[in-house]
């Protein structure tokens, strides 16, 4: 579900008066080619007005404030944020092999997206929810919830198929809701493989049993299916993975 947000202008009420048509708020992608053509069939000159001489005006006002804010979004990525690597989370000077480093960075990046762009694009300077070094794991869940009750229903109309079903922006959400859960909740509970096949007590006391191997190889191949699993549904959803 793609919103538009850019360019405000083309976005306000006065854009809306001038086209004769109010903006919605979010369209999937074909859904904003049909709406932009069905609007502009309409009215051409209004179309025009509205969304292009309205933007151009707008960009030329705001170059010095937009040039700025290029500027300070170069130095926020580049040096603060830091967006064109992945951050792992492992720890720094032990030797990690390359799965691992998979795995950590792209769930941490999804760890850092939840409570960190959708905290704060949902909840920041709220009072309901307190941040502690810009993230805050309350206000991205809460955006999740919100986003995975989206319907079409503001859309379409009660004549459409389509009118009462989850919007893919809400199915989206609750993909990316179970794998960060999966990521902070339920893999770091997961019993240590060697405690829970008993091999660690056999270890200690020099007694090692083929069975608990055996147990301990299941469980490991276990989790590493787990984990793959999870990665290729995070693959798959990563294109809904935007502010």
């Amino acid at each position: 579900m793609i919103r538009h947000r850019f360019n405000y202008w083309s976005c306000g009420r006065l854009a809306d008066w001038i086209r004769g048509v109010k903006k919605p708020m979010a369209l999937g992608m074909d859904e904003w080619e049909v709406w932009r053509e069905e609007t502009k069939s309409k009215n051409p000159f209004r179309f025009w007005v509205a969304e292009k001489f309205l933007n151009s005006v707008q960009n030329f006002l705001m170059l010095p404030s937009d040039l700025w804010d290029s500027v300070s979004a170069y130095h926020r990525n580049r040096f603060v944020t830091k967006t064109h690597f992945l951050k792992t989370g492992l720890e720094p000077g032990a030797y990690h092999e390359l799965d691992d480093r998979i795995l950590n960075g792209l769930f941490n990046e999804l760890k850092d997206f939840v409570e960190v762009e959708l905290a704060w694009m949902h909840g920041y300077g709220n009072k309901d929810y307190r941040f502690r070094k810009g993230r805050c794991r309350e206000a991205g869940l809460g955006h999740l919830e919100w986003a995975s009750g989206l319907k079409y229903d503001e859309l379409v109309g009660k004549e459409d198929p389509k009118f009462g079903n989850p919007t893919p922006q809400a199915e989206s959400a609750v993909v990316i809701r179970d794998l960060y859960r999966w990521w902070t909740e339920t893999r770091p509970a997961r019993p240590e493989p060697m405690d829970a096949s008993g091999w660690s007590e056999d270890y200690e006391k020099k007694t090692p049993r083929r069975d608990s191997f055996n147990k301990l190889r299941k469980i490991e191949r276990a989790y590493d299916k787990e984990d793959e699993k999870m990665l290729i549904k995070l693959i798959k959803i990563r294109k809904h993975l935007w502010t």
